[in-house]
């Protein structure tokens, strides 16, 4: 920050927040996307790589099983005879003689026991090597074509096993299937060979690659646009899923020979926009390509990318905002103790600190608060520490006068009490009276304590009632309902018998008997109250508003006024419960709706 250009604390908290959070989460995203990223090439390029085992796992599946019947005809025994005794018979013989065709018979049908119900191949021909060949599966016939006419037959002398593998059309067959991808064969050959291991045959048998490519096409390629090659041992594309020449060209620029890995997937980048995963059978040697474009490929990386970028503008949009709530909710307090922070500013027993030291923060709104501070607090600690003493002093002293304030209220009006008892002669009650009389002055007297338990109070109040009740018999009703839980609470020392006083005092000047006091408690989580209800006339609007306004300037200057004898009642109760309870209370003067008084005190729950 530049000393000179000085930003409000909004504005700098904003940024400050803002740029914090941002390069957090910046620096969080970028190793996300990189990490990630990597994670999804390496997924892509493992999944292309089982694509291309899967594919040429399928091509060997149906390769062996081509070679398992091949395998079957050329270890039959029976085979043998009988095509032994085919390739035995005079020339002029064939197709006249009824044992040569009934041989024939013998051996199709045992060819056909060989392919068995399931058809795991399509056709067998049995050759032999200078004329003649006996068929079964889609063509059964048998010819006098020579194996050396066929078109494989070269390829196949010229191989350096007694087994070659290709993929072709046969136009004997082609006619059996009505679509292109039925006439291609899988084709085994295989050298017949007698019991004594000589050359006297061979075995051709053949399956359409229809069932290859339904099994290659179940292959889930969508996700990265797969293109799928399979060449043949001499370069022959038997399938492509496309029409591009990528594989073709990479193999005529790099044929398979005896270096070309086996069995395991290989990666090349080919043209550098084309990745070509090649993999070559060991069993086969068929080989399986998949070209993938650069583009599909990292596709799932562009669209992560792509997505975590819109997240991340998302994102600051939001920081943004979160700057400007947290900035504006920290500015607010800031600005309000602008006016309070002299009187926050105290030790534990109120005295000031000493002179503050002058500081530079940079920011207008803390530069003045502070100025105003410094310059406040020089003027004032002196006066405001003196004033703190003598207030706390003052405090103490007018509780302690409020709490002696007690015995002769009390007594002044017991005794008004016991003279009027007397003028009616009621000489048993007035004996009773200075009795609980006697009683109420020790519990007043008994300490100094300002606060008792609701059940000490409530007692005294109870020895109250019980002499006005001997004073106006049946004329008096009370009735008190205070849970058990509430009675260990502490409250100060005898309001409850002063209200009740009050309640009956004035029920009794303004309004006809029956007279009737009552006084309800109820509890909470958070605070307790207690109810002095009576069935007088209430309190006048005038005696309210009075009332309210002497609450309302204690409340403003936390003066605490002295009052006279005949001024106590409700305001040295009042005056008790906000000093004692430090604020913490609950006091209400009202009228009840179906008329008399209702004062109501209480106070939170403390731990």
């Amino acid at each position: 920050m530049l000393r000179g250009s000085k930003k409000s604390v909004q504005t700098s908290l904003t940024l400050i927040f803002f740029l914090l959070i941002t390069l957090v989460f910046l620096t969080y995203i970028s190793y996300f996307i990189l990490s990630e990223s990597k994670k999804i090439t390496t997924q892509a390029f493992d999944t292309v790589s089982r694509d291309t085992i899967t594919a040429s796992a399928f091509t060997d599946e149906e390769i062996k099983s081509v070679n398992t019947v091949m395998q079957n005809v050329a270890y039959s025994n029976l085979v043998k005879e009988h095509f032994l005794t085919y390739l035995n018979k005079p020339a002029a013989d064939i197709g006249d003689s009824y044992s040569q065709l009934q041989n024939i018979k013998v051996l199709t049908d045992l060819l056909t026991a060989i392919m068995g119900p399931s058809r795991p191949v399509d056709q067998i021909y049995l050759y032999s090597l200078d004329r003649g060949y006996v068929g079964v599966g889609l063509d059964n016939t048998n010819s006098d074509d020579s194996v050396r006419d066929m078109p494989w037959y070269q390829d196949f002398l010229s191989s350096d096993s007694n087994h070659y593998v290709f993929c072709g059309q046969d136009e004997r067959l082609s006619k059996y299937y009505t679509y292109q991808e039925g006439s291609n064969f899988l084709t085994v050959c295989s050298k017949y060979l007698s019991t004594f291991y000589k050359p006297q045959g061979i075995i051709e048998v053949k399956h359409s690659i229809s069932s290859l490519i339904g099994k290659i096409k179940n292959i889930d390629t969508g996700l990265y646009h797969e293109k799928i090659y399979i060449y043949d041992m001499a370069g022959n594309c038997i399938y492509n899923s496309a029409e591009d020449a990528y594989a073709h060209a990479y193999l005529l620029a790099k044929p398979i020979d005896e270096d070309t890995p086996r069995d395991t997937p290989v990666h090349v980048s080919y043209e550098k926009d084309t990745h070509l995963f090649v993999h070559v059978s060991s069993y086969s040697g068929f080989t399986t390509i998949i070209a993938i474009n650069n583009h599909d490929l990292y596709r799932p990386v562009y669209d992560f990318i792509k997505a975590n970028v819109i997240i991340f503008l998302i994102f600051i949009l939001f920081i943004l905002l979160l700057s400007y709530v947290i900035s504006r909710i920290i500015t607010t307090p800031v600005m309000k103790m602008y006016s309070g922070i002299a009187a926050l500013h105290k030790e534990e027993d109120g005295i000031l600190h000493d002179t503050l030291p002058a500081i530079d923060t940079d920011i207008i709104e803390l530069d003045t608060l502070y100025a105003a501070v410094v310059e406040m607090h020089d003027r004032a600690k002196a006066s405001m520490n003196r004033e703190i003493v003598l207030n706390n002093q003052r405090l103490q002293s007018q509780i302690l006068a409020l709490q002696s304030q007690m015995n002769p209220h009390f007594l002044y009006n017991s005794l008004a009490t016991i003279s009027a008892m007397a003028d009616e002669g009621m000489n048993q009650e007035v004996i009773t009276m200075c009795q609980a009389i006697s009683r109420i002055l020790r519990y007043i007297s008994s300490d100094k304590e300002p606060l008792v338990s609701i059940r000490e109070d409530m007692d005294i109040a109870g020895d109250y009632l019980e002499c006005m009740k001997m004073r106006y018999g049946d004329d008096l009703l009370y009735d008190i309902r205070i849970p058990e839980e509430m009675m260990d609470l502490q409250i100060p020392k005898l309001c409850l018998q002063l209200l009740v006083e009050n309640s009956i005092k004035y029920s009794t000047k303004s309004v006809k008997a029956p007279w009737k006091v009552s006084i309800e408690g109820t509890l909470t989580e958070t605070y307790w109250e207690i109810h002095i209800r009576d069935n007088g006339k209430g309190f006048s609007e005038e005696d309210l508003s009075a009332i309210n306004e002497k609450i309302e300037y204690i409340n403003q200057t936390d003066m605490l006024p002295s009052l006279e004898i005949n001024g106590m009642g409700l305001m040295n109760i009042y005056i008790r419960f906000k000093t004692l309870y430090k604020g913490q209370h609950i006091f209400r003067v009202s009228n009840q709706a179906t008329g008399g008084a209702l004062v109501t005190i209480g106070g939170e729950l403390r731990s």
